[in-house]
């Protein structure tokens, strides 16, 4: 019958609405209050934008850029605005949750780096005070023929004999080891506790949509840190290696330090896709705020 095809084409209208396997049902438009408090959000995210989008792009390390959250708070500013300017409710609540699960999932993911960078660097700084210390000028590893309990062996290699003798240069190196350990340490753990927030605020604490809104406006400017503390991490405890290892052996030394050196070349490549991205992403942001020219054009990307 006629009437029963209309329902049938109705209630797929309404399905292809609401969103595949949503609710028949077309989701009634938020409260005023909601609707202007959403508004205000949405300005205050356009005028954070503004500050950097207004510019013509240099690099990632020009401070406007740090200041409004550098990639990861520029991408949630840009995702806010796009969903509370959408058309529909349930479009403005789909991006809003998307968005709130990315982060979860970056701080989750940040959380299992910094806590195997945690396994490394602790265990290294507690080497030194362990109840059986290894044999770290014996005559196999290029010591000057002595092992730690002081009993004689053959005189080792001469191009290496002589390495251990040098106390005061192994005691700076000392030092320095355990700087850096400690700083991989306190940005881990900085990080875990950061990332146990984060993951707790979007997941927990801003069950509403617009608390979220709200969450991810006002903590634009932080949300880098999932990112910042585990490469911190990581770095300084590849800088740790090579003077956790001069107190066994050259060849050990430059062994160790050749992750560092890998990082450090590397690190070229990582500031090229930094500056594509945010070129793209300041691109993105000129077109979301209608800011005519100064963009950057296919070309350049």
């Amino acid at each position: 019958p006629r009437a029963r095809v209309v329902a049938m084409i109705m209630y797929r209208r309404q399905r292809s609405r609401a969103g595949m396997g949503g609710s028949s049902v077309v989701p009634e438009a938020p409260p005023l209050s909601e609707q202007l408090e959403r508004k205000a959000m949405c300005e205050r995210a356009k005028d954070i934008l503004h500050q950097w989008a207004e510019n013509p792009f240099t690099s990632m390390w020009d401070p406007v850029f740090t200041k409004v959250g550098q990639h990861e708070g520029i991408g949630v500013l840009m995702n806010v605005i796009g969903a509370i300017e959408s058309a529909t409710e349930i479009e403005t609540e789909r991006t809003i949750v998307r968005q709130c699960d990315d982060l979860v999932s970056l701080a989750s993911t940040s959380m299992v780096v910094s806590g195997l960078a945690l396994t490394c660097s602790i265990p290294l700084a507690m080497a030194v005070v362990s109840a059986d210390p290894i044999p770290l000028i014996s005559g196999t590893l290029g010591g000057d023929g002595w092992d730690a309990q002081g009993s004689g062996v053959e005189v080792a290699v001469r191009w290496y004999e002589g390495w251990v003798t040098h106390k005061s240069a192994l005691h700076a190196c000392h030092w320095l080891e355990m700087i850096l350990l400690g700083l991989s340490a306190g940005f881990n753990f900085c990080g875990i506790l950061f990332c146990f927030c984060t993951v707790a605020m979007y997941s927990l604490y801003a069950p509403t949509l617009d608390s979220k809104i709200w969450c991810l406006v006002d903590h634009y400017a932080t949300i880098q840190l999932a990112w910042t503390y585990p490469v911190f991490g990581i770095v300084f405890l590849a800088a740790a290696f090579p003077f956790a290892a001069v107190r066994v052996s050259p060849v050990a030394t430059v062994g160790a330090a050749l992750p560092f050196t890998m990082l450090l070349v590397k690190s070229r490549w990582v500031k090229s896709w930094g500056d594509k991205a945010a070129a793209l992403q300041h691109t993105m942001a000129r077109r979301l705020l209608k800011i005519d020219g100064g963009g950057v054009g296919k070309g350049s990307m």
